[in-house]
């Protein structure tokens, strides 16, 4: 009885340990946050006083917090459709490689693979007005270049393009699986009831790749809200805060501006709305399972 009883606690025990870390590092921060965004806690004055839902109400009449969502929304669709679309047009262009494929693969993951700090960074380099290879290429086409990173539009375009050098090869990458694990019997049957490469493309291939595709848009949707390194370094938001992200807002209203109830309660707000498109479009890939 006493070995029987033994033999069911000791997984448990051995368990402990990890699960006394991930109480420690995950569970306490996320209670202790939502604690926070209740209060009008801040670095200075530790003892904070209970407000209710009055951060919460802020947020919605905060202008800045208002224009870094749009911006936000902007930077993640638009980098994450375009990484869709590049991604895949590279996939297609690779499964008709062969002797090369594997080489060409690993050169795709060297963005990957990088830091965002260091994209920044580099980036940075690439997009400064007078030694920059961005605007060399133009003055080669007889293009006058920007200032980059110093106008609204550009900076916004700068740190997109940033974003999608980085992350186009995840889509590739994965991509690429689907398309050379397509069940080559349909895709023949097509080809002998006369469909065109373009056709057999849009009725047979994508249909089938759905999945992946919402799945791998899932991914990369949620982490293109979270980006905060890149445009750090590379604009810090400016100019005129026009790249200012929210994960970027709410650092500064943490930790410069010390006001951490109300840095706690857009962090809360931020979460509910990634957990809503989660939701979205996992509702759209079980329909289309």
């Amino acid at each position: 009885m006493r070995a029987s009883l033994w033999s069911r606690l000791f997984p448990y025990l051995l368990l402990m340990p990890a699960m006394a870390i991930l109480l420690a590092m995950v569970v306490y921060p996320l209670l202790f946050s939502l604690t926070t965004s209740f209060t009008d806690y801040n670095l200075i004055m530790l003892n904070g006083v209970w407000v209710g839902f009055k951060n919460y109400l802020a947020a919605f009449g905060d202008p800045a917090f208002r224009d870094s969502a749009i911006f936000t929304f902007i930077f993640a669709f638009t980098s994450t459709g375009t990484q869709l679309v590049l991604g895949f047009v590279t996939a297609l262009c690779l499964a008709r490689v062969v002797y090369a494929r594997g080489p060409l693969t690993i050169l795709l993951m060297f963005p990957m693979m990088v830091t965002p700090v260091v994209v920044g960074i580099l980036w940075l380099l690439m997009f400064q007005p007078d030694y920059s290879v961005v605007n060399g290429l133009l003055a080669k086409l007889g293009i006058a270049g920007p200032i980059w990173l110093q106008h609204p539009l550009t900076a916004r375009i700068a740190v997109i393009v940033a974003d999608v050098w980085q992350w186009t090869p995840f889509f590739t990458i994965i991509l690429l699986a689907g398309i050379l694990n397509l069940p080559k019997e349909v895709m023949e049957a097509g080809e002998i009831d006369g469909a065109t490469p373009l056709q057999s493309l849009a009725k047979l291939a994508i249909p089938m790749l759905m999945p992946l595709i919402l799945i791998t848009t899932l991914i990369r949707l949620i982490d293109s809200f979270k980006t905060f390194d890149s445009i750090f370094v590379m604009t810090n938001g400016g100019p005129s805060a026009s790249t200012e992200v929210v994960s970027l807002y709410i650092y500064r209203k943490g930790l410069p501006y010390m006001e951490m109830g109300y840095a706690s309660a857009l962090s809360y707000l931020f979460v509910i709305v990634l957990t809503v498109i989660a939701a979205l479009l996992i509702r759209q890939l079980s329909r289309k399972a």
